[in-house]
């Protein structure tokens, strides 16, 4: 039986697969329900570490286009009080239960989808979190091999630009700035 976050978001993976297939109905499509997304910062006292593998991603081979969403509840932590700090008091994933990325590969011209090879991308768009939409730009890898799609980026965020409060306490022990890890193997849709 699926869970109430699984039912979730299989519902919002679906709307986003019906949201891009409108927009080009001709276009393959690569796609994964449990893309990996891992939150990394470490401080002087603790590290502060989450994974997440059930991230639903959509890839549009004919136009590069490419987005993401995932529940922030689905972050694990190893330490309990830790993953409902996160939720609670950080993320308040009651109020903004998911994040989502829309953009485009900008170099998607550059990459032979149907052809083995590495390929460095540069992925834009905007990144949706705890009620804030910010652009984002940043450099991955595309990995094609044997007709499988492994993509891969790095980057960090701001949590003052997501608006995102450390308690005073804490201001000095956790940084600005944290590390989103994203790893997703598309598989090719029959459409």
């Amino acid at each position: 039986m699926l869970t109430k976050n699984q039912i979730i978001m299989n519902r919002i993976f679906f709307i986003a697969i019906l949201l891009l297939s409108i927009r080009v109905s001709n276009a393959q499509i690569y796609m994964t329900k449990d893309g990996s997304v891992q939150i990394y910062s470490e401080t002087p006292i603790f590290i502060i570490e989450g994974k997440t593998q059930s991230t639903g991603s959509i890839l549009n081979a004919g136009t590069g286009e490419v987005a993401a969403t995932t529940l922030v509840t689905s972050i694990k932590f190893k330490e309990a009080l830790l993953e409902e700090h996160f939720n609670e008091n950080y993320m308040e994933s009651h109020k903004f239960p998911k994040a989502q990325f829309k953009g485009k590969i900008t170099n998607w011209s550059s990459v032979d989808i149907t052809k083995d090879g590495s390929y460095t991308i540069t992925i834009e768009g905007d990144l949706i979190m705890h009620g804030e939409t910010r652009p984002l730009k940043t450099s991955g890898t595309l990995t094609v091999s044997d007709g499988k799609v492994k993509a891969t980026t790095e980057f960090f965020v701001s949590l003052e630009n997501y608006k995102i409060k450390v308690e005073e306490s804490y201001k000095d022990r956790i940084p600005d700035k944290i590390k989103l890890t994203l790893l997703f193997n598309y598989i090719k849709t029959n459409k």
